[in-house]
């Protein structure tokens, strides 16, 4: 074998054992944090228990609303905390705008309106929702 090729293997027998230590660190670490965290979930995991999108799921990574751990090139999430994030039952979409925001808005939305919607009769206003009850 020449010598060129010899160091060609050793070098990809030194990158394998480094690679190997590497891999096993990181498996211990993700032990340590398995067992601080109750466990980690993956993402598919997280987002039936919220009943979520994976989509969301990772826009509350982004948000720092979900702390994320990558091992071996993958993504987890606390058990612990995706729990916590559960029982407190949030609710989706925004919070419901104050009567004041809601006219602004409506004005907003009024001066808009262009010249086909000036046709048809303008801007009719928000749109009414029939699955939403009116409060008496």
């Amino acid at each position: 074998m020449p010598a060129t090729s010899l160091a060609m293997t050793d070098m990809q027998t030194a990158t394998q054992k480094a690679s190997k230590a590497d891999l096993r660190r990181e498996l211990e670490e993700m032990s340590e944090v398995m067992v601080e965290q109750k466990g980690l979930l993956n993402v598919q995991q997280t987002a039936i228990l919220l009943d979520v999108s994976r989509e969301r799921i990772y826009e509350l990574m982004e948000l720092g609303k979900l702390k994320r751990y990558e091992f071996t090139g993958r993504v987890y999430l606390s058990y612990a905390e995706v729990q916590e994030r559960r029982e407190q039952d949030i609710k989706a979409g925004r919070p419901r705008r104050g009567v004041l925001e809601r006219v602004i808005v409506g004005l907003k939305a009024a001066a808009e309106t262009d010249k086909t919607q000036l046709k048809q009769g303008g801007y009719a206003g928000p749109v009414h929702n029939p699955k939403r009850k009116r409060k008496k």
